[in-house]
């Protein structure tokens, strides 16, 4: 790591609007922002032409690249981190599941000496999807590998990832969902609805219980009726609650999409890939869970029609956003940056410039596609 970078001539992405600005980084820090700053030992980096922004950070990610994150193997997941930045993602979660209790505590045994060690993008912890998820709402995961919510069993895998575990997916109508989205809560992560056939009521008695999340709003749950707004309508009128939405055009129409954001505004929106291994790459099929899965229209589906995830990468998802919710690049950031850190339990340090904050910064061109990206003052994907 070169103990001073500076960023030069570049267009900062400040939340009151675009700032031209030169942004000087020392040993993984931001230290200084402001114009005309001068160190003469630092790594200068010309951004003339470029708006600068904060690093993408992505909660609800599986995979990308080739990588996959349903394993026990280290190396995956550090091929993944170094290969993230080209695509603008400067820190994530890992998503990920076992088979059974047994496969899963082995997954976050192996994975939690990762967090905060990688090199690229950093792992910011874990996002455990299922498996107390409601078995009519499976979505990709095989049925098998669900069980009703028990108290000790997340404990347990809690224990096993040292604390990490950021995020947990769980449906709050399931017996005993409530004391766990409680324990959750207690644990330091984030109970989030989803995979889920709760009714309005059964959504509002979770979110008095401790939910503040909604993973990938609109896929895998109960849809809305005129009669019954199930988890959709309670999430998007639950003013405490932010709300993963998929960005790809393909598991949510634009226009559905365009509904929600309208509701939820940049306060409450969550950008996040849902990505599999395949993302980022030019295979047109491959396997997921066992099964065969078709790549087409920035998603990979089963032949059922099962939507498994994105392929579509987080850098795509925010110019998509732009275009969809027509709102301005700052808006992006937020959405894609400043809001996923506090869903990681990192705001204090990720998903915004400003001085002391890690200097993870990306550097976009004029039609926002990645030019270089910055992961704790290292340059870990430069692209010019």
């Amino acid at each position: 790591m070169p103990r001073h970078l500076l960023i030069q001539n570049g267009v900062l992405a400040a939340p009151a609007g675009p700032l031209r600005a030169d942004v000087l980084c020392h040993e993984g820090r931001i230290v200084a922002i402001g114009r005309d700053l001068l160190e003469p030992d630092a790594v200068v980096i010309d951004a003339t032409g470029l708006t600068v922004g904060p690093g993408l950070i992505d909660v609800h990610v599986h995979g990308g690249g080739g990588h996959a994150f349903f394993t026990q193997d280290q190396e995956r997941i550090r091929d993944y981190a170094r290969w993230a930045p080209r695509n603008g993602v400067t820190s994530f979660l890992v998503s990920t599941i076992g088979r059974d209790a047994e496969d899963t505590v082995g997954i976050f045994a192996a994975l939690a000496p990762l967090v905060g060690k990688t090199e690229g993008a950093e792992v910011l912890g874990f996002h455990l999807e299922g498996p107390f998820i409601n078995p009519e709402r499976h979505g990709a995961f095989h049925p098998r590998m669900l069980r009703p919510p028990v108290r000790e069993e997340y404990l347990r895998f809690q224990a096993a990832a040292n604390g990490h575990i950021r995020q947990v997916t769980m449906a709050p109508e399931l017996p005993l969902a409530l004391d766990l989205a409680v324990a959750i809560s207690s644990s330091g992560a984030i109970p989030a609805m989803g995979h889920t056939d709760a009714t309005v009521a059964q959504a509002r008695a979770g979110f008095d219980s401790g939910i503040r999340h909604v993973t990938h709003l609109f896929n895998a749950m109960r849809p809305i009726h005129h009669r019954e707004g199930g988890p959709i309508v309670a999430a998007l009128l639950q003013d405490s609650a932010t709300c993963e939405l998929i960005c790809d055009g393909a598991h949510v129409g634009v226009e559905t999409l365009q509904m929600a954001y309208r509701t939820l505004g940049a306060s409450r929106t969550v950008v996040v890939t849902d990505n599999l291994h395949l993302a980022g790459m030019d295979a047109l099929t491959g396997r997921f869970a066992g099964e065969e899965v078709t790549v087409s229209g920035g998603k990979a589906a089963k032949a059922d029609g099962t939507i498994v995830g994105s392929v579509e990468t987080l850098d795509q998802h925010f110019r998509n956003a732009m275009q969809f919710f027509g709102i301005p690049v700052e808006t992006a950031f937020r959405i894609c940056s400043t809001n996923p850190a506090q869903i990681a339990g990192a705001a204090n340090r990720k998903g915004r410039l400003d001085r002391g904050m890690d200097a993870d910064l990306v550097l976009m061109d004029g039609d926002f596609r990645v030019k270089l990206t910055v992961c704790r003052g290292n340059i870990a994907y430069d692209g010019r």
